[in-house]
């Protein structure tokens, strides 16, 4: 695709598949991506700027392994949260940086009572106890488990299909 014979929506959906892809870490790493759909780095960061400005990319950032940043201690915390304060706690817990993802789900009656789950990584199962345990009597919280990895099975980014 040649960019300057290329509709904006081909563009932009080749722009977005060329990200998804990862850039290298270097001075220009637009530039392979901008020399494959024959456009300039200056396009591609335009194109990119209305994309994040009209939500078609909610955001663009670089996404790090925790595991290749030391971080081996994976868990996944389950709690029990009345329904009056489960709002309250997911927004205290959302703001915090050592809480990567953050989501209310749906309980299944008298056989799976969580309804808030969170993540938190650190470089051995002993410091994420210990700030879940710190978190959870601030937020009071009494019912929770954190769910350690075992083992990665796969790992990917929502992709464009």
């Amino acid at each position: 695709m040649k960019g300057a014979e290329a509709s904006p929506v081909r563009l932009d959906i080749a722009i977005m598949e060329g990200l998804q892809s990862g850039l290298e870490v270097e001075e220009e790493p637009f530039r392979d991506l901008a020399n494959s759909l024959d456009i300039t780095q200056e396009e591609i960061l335009s194109r990119i700027k209305v994309l994040l400005e009209t939500g078609v990319l909610r955001r663009f950032g670089a996404s790090l392994s925790p595991s290749k940043l030391g971080l081996r201690a994976n868990g996944m915390v389950v709690c029990k949260v009345p329904a009056n304060r489960i709002t309250r706690v997911g927004k205290s817990l959302s703001r915090l940086r050592e809480v990567t993802h953050c989501y209310q789900r749906r309980t299944v009656p008298k056989i799976w009572d969580y309804n808030l789950y969170f993540m938190v990584h650190g470089p051995s199962r002993r410091p994420v106890e210990m700030f879940v345990a710190s978190l959870m009597r601030r937020l009071q919280v009494k019912e929770y488990e954190i769910l350690f990895s075992v083992k990665e099975l796969k790992k990917t980014s929502t992709t464009l299909h």
